[in-house]
């Protein structure tokens, strides 16, 4: 699908055209410039929303560009996978440009913020709809500058130390998806990626997991799996809180979509080596369990929020790992779930810690009472992380672990599968574990002097309500994601 094709090149360029407007007149608008950013970010919304209303009719909508000859076109695909996620990150980005408004208006040099804010965003968008590898690289460093300087400026804490660290550990998983990228054009000579699993029939099977490894380890770090996980809790903790709104509901999941595009579109070979499969699900089973005890044990409500990042980045893989088609709608619908309910859970941390001034779970108390509207929001934010229905992240987790069951009986019976998955299941009873206990602590019992004195800041709580709001709309009725995804995206028989 070629016509309206244009679309897609305007919901990566448009925020860097306005971005350099607000860079060159926006010092005098200071947070004011949060409109001038929203209008941009609308305008691509209803863009992406229009695309993805029409999928059902066009299947995908293809945009392709004469670019660097050796290198291939300049390709942007807008599919059942990749439009859905495009559509999170550009909502995201409109509402939390309002939600920085309230929250950065004592800041300084906020026409740099939100200069650097509309090229995150825009890289962001650009990495998920690309499809040649240069590009789609390019893109993947558009994302790490911008949000580097803006945890290093705008940070609390050793902001200075914990940006070196983010940098450093999303630069190394840089340079290692740089290497896979360099040998898959050494050996083949194409960054299509639908073009690579021809062209690579013949390749050493060796050769292609070598690849592989090297790609992975740079999504498995932007997604902040263990063992490559630990700048995560660091950077979402002294991050500003409306860029980690954005850093772990939008972008460490793009390394699982990026998973998902090699691994099945690219390399569909490695799916019958059953050693390679298994062990992401042992590594997405660990993620799982690890992410929600450490989310427990934290008394910091940002690192909670992180760790259960960690635990949730764990249930994509899982999905990812499944080998179904189930199994990947699933963490499509699990990066929907984490993308909205966890904006909010962030969200409502920076209006605790404007209108309190903390961010321990320790120092709270009802605030139930005094924040009825967040407590609300926040309610369903967490049962939707949890798997409860009818919020969106119970298909997530139904899906998810679905496919991994039904590729565990497909064929032969998969004993090992069966009990990964089983253990899996279990343990998605820590997500509810963390996120009550956590409710009982801060929202719950009487008012304390701190918190008795706060108000409900009115007009942050309506953006919190409006997220919420698609938490649930699109848990009682996800069919369009998942029809448009078997419709564009059978990656498997």
């Amino acid at each position: 699908m070629y016509d309206n094709a244009y679309l897609l090149l305007q919901t990566i360029f448009i925020p860097i055209f306005f971005s350099i407007i607000i860079l060159l007149l926006g010092k005098k608008l200071r947070e004011k410039n949060g409109f001038l950013t929203f209008i941009p970010l609308l305008y691509i919304t209803i863009i992406l929303l229009y695309i993805n209303v029409h999928l059902s009719s066009w299947n995908k909508l293809i945009a392709e560009y004469y670019w660097i000859p050796s290198l291939g076109n300049f390709i942007l695909l807008a599919d059942g996978l990749s439009a859905p996620i495009a559509l999170v990150i550009a909502f995201l980005g409109t509402i939390i440009s309002l939600y920085s408004i309230y929250y950065m208006k004592n800041a300084e040099r906020l026409e740099l913020y939100f200069f650097l804010y509309l090229l995150y965003v825009s890289g962001m968008i650009g990495t998920v709809l690309s499809i040649n590898l240069a590009a789609f690289f390019i893109f993947f460093e558009f994302m790490l500058i911008p949000s580097w300087i803006l945890v290093g400026v705008w940070g609390t804490g050793k902001k200075e130390i914990i940006a070196f660290k983010y940098f450093l550990y999303t630069e190394i998983g840089a340079l290692s998806l740089l290497m896979g990228i360099g040998l898959i054009y050494s050996q083949i000579g194409s960054l299509n990626i639908f073009e690579i699993a021809r062209l690579s029939s013949g390749m050493d099977i060796s050769m292609i997991l070598l690849i592989l490894i090297l790609i992975l380890i740079g999504f498995f770090i932007k997604m902040a799996i263990v063992p490559l996980h630990s700048w995560l809790p660091d950077a979402h903790a002294e991050a500003p809180t409306p860029i980690s709104a954005l850093l772990s509901p939008a972008m460490i999941g793009i390394g699982g979509y990026a998973s998902i595009r090699i691994i099945y579109s690219a390399f569909p070979q490695v799916l019958h080596i059953y050693e390679f499969t298994i062990s992401l699900s042992i590594l997405a089973l660990i993620t799982m369990i690890y992410g929600g005890l450490m989310a427990i044990a934290q008394n910091d409500i940002k690192r909670f929020l992180a760790y259960s990042s960690i635990s949730q980045m764990g249930y994509m893989l899982f999905g990812i790992s499944s080998l179904s088609n189930t199994g990947i709608v699933g963490s499509l619908l699990l990066y929907i779930s984490h993308g909205l309910a966890k904006a909010v859970l962030f969200m409502i941390t920076g209006i605790i810690m404007h209108e309190i001034h903390t961010r321990k779970i320790s120092d709270l108390s009802g605030l139930a009472s005094i924040f009825p509207l967040t407590t609300i929001t926040a309610l369903v934010s967490l049962l939707s992380l949890a798997g409860v229905p009818p919020m969106i992240g119970f298909w997530g987790e139904i899906f998810i672990f679905a496919g991994s069951m039904y590729s565990a009986f497909s064929s032969s019976i998969d004993i090992i599968r069966i009990i990964i998955t089983s253990i899996g299941i279990v343990s998605s009873v820590l997500t509810a574990g963390y996120g009550l206990w956590m409710v009982k602590r801060a929202f719950y019992g009487e008012p304390n002097k701190l918190v008795e004195k706060a108000k409900e800041p009115v007009f942050q709580a309506i953006l919190l309500l409006v997220l919420t709001l698609f938490v649930v709309l699109i848990g009682l009725y996800p069919t369009p994601i998942i029809v448009n995804f078997f419709k564009s995206m059978q990656i498997l028989p």
